[in-house]
């Protein structure tokens, strides 16, 4: 039992010190006979993101991972596939979400909590989020996040919003 404990407390301190980065990209597509053909592509890399709108962030990185063409399912924009990371301790600044877009939001690790502001930036709420949770977000919506103790990452996927 104590190496299982043991062993379990190293895959944590690895997953804890992983740098956050996406893994393997694949499109799964037809080819000219109609065939589905698995196709890699290239992902999109993590990058600091210091400020939103010249408010600071405190260990923010995020990716465009992928954009899914326009189709007739979608409304016709498309669907942007993100990734987020959040060093422990860190936070996302106050933003609002844009006119045009819907957001969903999956907490993949992390917990912390997000505020939920007016538009002169005064938070009047708070939730707190955790691993597998799920967050929808309509256009116009002030937040702002505060992480844990633990890195807080998420994929999140924003397409036009409904008008």
């Amino acid at each position: 039992m104590r190496g299982f404990i043991c062993g379990l407390a190293v895959v944590a301190t690895l997953a804890i010190g992983a740098p956050a980065s996406a893994g393997d990209l694949t499109s799964i597509e037809l080819d000219p006979s109609g065939k589905a053909v698995a196709v890699k592509k290239e992902p999109g890399k993590l990058v600091s993101i210091p400020d939103i709108g010249g408010r600071p962030n405190k260990g923010f990185d995020y990716a465009a991972l992928y954009q899914v063409p326009p189709n007739s399912i979608d409304i016709g924009k498309g669907i942007n596939v993100m990734r987020g990371h959040v060093d422990a301790r860190g936070s996302i600044a106050l933003h609002e979400g844009p006119e045009e877009q819907t957001y969903v939001l999956y907490v993949i690790s992390g917990t912390g909590t997000m505020s939920l502001n007016d538009k002169d930036g005064k938070a009047y709420g708070e939730i707190a989020y955790k691993p597998d949770d799920v967050i929808l977000f309509q256009p116009h919506t002030w937040h702002a996040w505060v992480n844990g103790d633990t890195p807080f990452e998420f994929l999140g996927f924003d397409m036009q919003a409904k008008k």
